[in-house]
C-alpha cells in the first residue's frame, strides 16, 4: 500500500510541484538523464527522478515508522503522510475510472449504501457485538479497559488496541482526553467521488459547447417545468440556475457532518455511506427530476460526445484554429445540450494519455 500510494503521490504531489520549481524559480529545465529500451519506461527525464525520490522516499520513511514505532498513529507525520497518501490514491483512481450516466453511480452507491449498513449495524448482532468494519478498520476494535484506567496502565495489555488500517484517512481528536482519531474511509471518498466527478464533467462539457455555440456558456435549464397560475419556475432558481457540481459538493459536506454528528450522538462508529449516499445521490436525482434531465442522465448525457468532438474529433480545429460551426441551433444554450443527437460512447475526455 505504502508504495502503490507512492506512485500516487509522485504523479499527482511531486511532479507537478518539481516541475513548477525548477522551471520557474530555479530556472532549470527538464532532460533525459537516463535512457532505456523499454516501452512501459521509456526515457526517465531529470524531473521525472527528483519527484521519484520523493514520492518514494516518504513512502518508505512512512512505511519504517509504521513498523517501528508502537502505536504510529499518533505521530504527526505518520497521519498527516498517510492523510496525503490516501488523498493522491482517491485523485488517482477518479482521474481515470469515469462514468457517462448515473446508472452505474446509483447502482454502486446502492449496494455500497447497504453493505456499509450490514457490517457496522447487524454483523455485531451476529458476532456477540462486535462489528465487523470497526474491528478490521482499528485491527482488533478500541482498548477494552477505561480510558482513566489506560491512562495509568498504558501497558495494560486491555489498554492496548489496534492499529488503524493504512487505507483510510484519519484527523486525531484534539482536545479529547479520552484520545482516539476520526476515521473516513477511502471508499466513502472514491464511490460518492465518481458521482461529483460525473457531475462536474457535465457541467464543464455543457460550458464547452455552449461557449462554441455562441452563447455565453452559462448554465441555466430552460426545461424546468412552470407552473402557469404562479407564472414562474416551481424550482427555485438554485435548481434551475448554475451545474450540478458544486451542490452535490456542499451535499456531501452536509452528508459527512451528518456522519460526525452521530458518532457523537450515538457514541459508536457510523456507516458514512448511510449518510452521504442519500445527501448526494438524492440532491442529483431530484435537481435531474426538477430539470426535466433526469432521463437524459439516468441514460447518458449526449454533450459528452459533442464536447469530444469539438475537442478531438474530426470536425475539431480547422482553418487556421477557427473551429467548424455546429451542426444545429440547439447548442446556443448550454441548457439543451442533452437534446443533441449522438450515440453514448466512451468519452475521449476520459482518456488520461489525451488529457496529459
Amino acid at each position: 500500500y505504502a508504495f502503490g500510494c507512492s506512485g500516487a503521490v509522485t504523479q499527482v504531489l511531486t511532479y507537478p510541484l518539481v516541475s513548477k520549481v525548477m522551471r520557474n524559480k530555479l530556472q532549470i529545465q527538464d532532460r533525459i538523464v537516463i535512457r532505456t529500451k523499454v516501452a512501459d519506461i521509456g526515457h526517465i527525464t531529470l524531473y521525472e527522478m527528483i519527484a521519484f525520490i520523493l514520492g518514494y522516499g516518504m513512502g518508505l520513511i512512512w512505511i519504517i515508522v509504521a513498523f517501528m514505532a508502537r502505536h504510529p498513529e499518533e505521530l504527526t507525520f505518520y497521519w498527516v503522510a498517510q492523510d496525503i497518501f490516501g488523498s493522491c490514491m482517491c485523485i488517482m483512481f477518479l482521474s481515470i475510472i469515469k462514468l457517462n450516466s448515473i446508472r452505474v453511480a446509483s447502482i454502486l452507491l446502492i449496494v455500497a449504501f447497504f453493505y456499509d449498513i450490514f457490517f457496522v449495524f447487524v454483523t455485531p448482532l451476529i458476532f456477540n457485538g462486535d462489528s465487523v468494519m470497526i474491528t478490521v478498520a482499528t485491527s482488533g476494535g478500541p482498548p477494552k479497559a477505561d480510558p482513566s484506567w489506560c491512562e495509568k496502565y498504558p501497558d495494560d495489555e486491555n489498554c492496548q488496541g489496534g492499529d488503524p488500517l493504512p487505507m483510510l484517512l484519519t484527523v486525531p481528536r484534539i482536545g479529547d482526553y479520552q484520545g482516539g482519531a476520526s476515521l473516513l474511509g477511502l471508499g466513502d471518498i472514491v464511490l460518492p467521488g465518481l458521482l461529483l466527478s460525473f457531475a462536474a464533467r457535465l457541467d464543464a462539457a455543457k460550458h464547452l459547447v455552449g461557449l462554441m455555440g455562441g452563447g455565453s456558456g452559462t448554465l441555466h435549464s430552460n426545461t424546468c417545468p412552470t407552473d402557469s397560475m404562479m407564472g414562474g419556475k416551481l424550482c427555485c432558481g438554485g435548481l434551475c440556475n448554475g451545474g450540478y457540481f458544486f451542490p452535490l459538493v456542499i451535499a456531501y459536506g452536509i452528508g459527512l457532518s451528518m456522519a460526525n454528528a452521530a458518532v457523537y450522538l450515538m457514541n459508536m462508529g457510523q456507516p458514512a455511506l448511510l449518510y452521504l449516499v442519500p445527501c448526494c445521490l438524492g440532491t442529483m436525482t431530484f435537481m435531474g427530476y426538477q430539470r426535466n434531465e433526469l432521463q437524459m442522465l439516468w441514460d447518458g448525457p449526449k454533450i459528452f460526445k459533442a464536447a469530444d468532438n469539438l475537442i478531438y474529433g474530426e470536425e475539431g480545429p480547422a482553418n487556421g484554429g477557427s473551429h467548424v460551426p455546429l451542426p444545429t441551433s440547439e447548442y446556443q444554450n448550454a441548457s439543451s445540450i442533452g437534446e443533441v443527437e449522438a450515440t453514448s460512447v466512451p468519452s475521449a475526455v476520459d482518456d488520461p494519455i489525451n488529457n496529459r
